[in-house]
């Protein structure tokens, strides 16, 4: 099982890193079609913002289950091992709390643009909301439980490492 969640977390991670390519390729495209044909592409803008947003939450669920998220670690590097792990289940306790809340409060949002049929942008180019509305949604719940994992991880004294280099055994 844990292998088959490091796997579908990796496919997120790498569909975000797909989707910084084609974000390049389109800003690119852009760019040159500006300065060589006078003719940019009309909704960069627009496609880059939703891409970029979802570009961050398609990486994050990984990036938390390797650790490897910012850290401030100076005090928690001088507590003993027990207390680390406790500290660190709390600390993912508290991403937890945010993502699944993050969620929650935007099921309704979410609902309303699906059936309203919002959109970003403008007459000359428009982006639908919905899937960047329930994309972030189901990717919130993602890295929610993801933290939710590490909160048990911390409670049974296997978060204790100073060096974040490995996953806990």
């Amino acid at each position: 099982m844990k292998q088959w969640i490091d796997r579908a977390l990796l496919g997120l991670h790498v569909a975000g890193a797909c989707l910084l390519i084609a974000l390049t390729l389109l800003i690119f495209y852009d760019v040159a079609g500006r300065l060589f044909f006078n003719r940019p592409f009309a909704g960069t803008a627009e496609v880059a913002g939703v891409g970029l947003v979802l570009l961050t939450y398609l990486q994050t669920p990984y990036v938390i289950r390797h650790r490897k998220l910012l850290r401030v670690t100076f005090f928690i590097d001088r507590v003993p091992a027990a207390l680390r792990s406790q500290l660190n289940a709390l600390a993912y306790l508290f991403g937890g709390v945010f993502f699944i809340g993050m969620a929650l409060v935007s099921w309704e949002p979410a609902l309303v643009g699906w059936a309203s049929g919002e959109f970003y942008g403008n007459d000359a180019f428009r982006v639908p909301a919905w899937p960047l509305r329930f994309g972030t949604l189901i990717l919130w719940i993602i890295s929610g439980l993801v933290c939710i994992g590490f909160v048990a991880e911390g409670l049974r004294g296997r978060l204790t490492r100073k060096d974040d280099d490995a996953l806990p055994e």
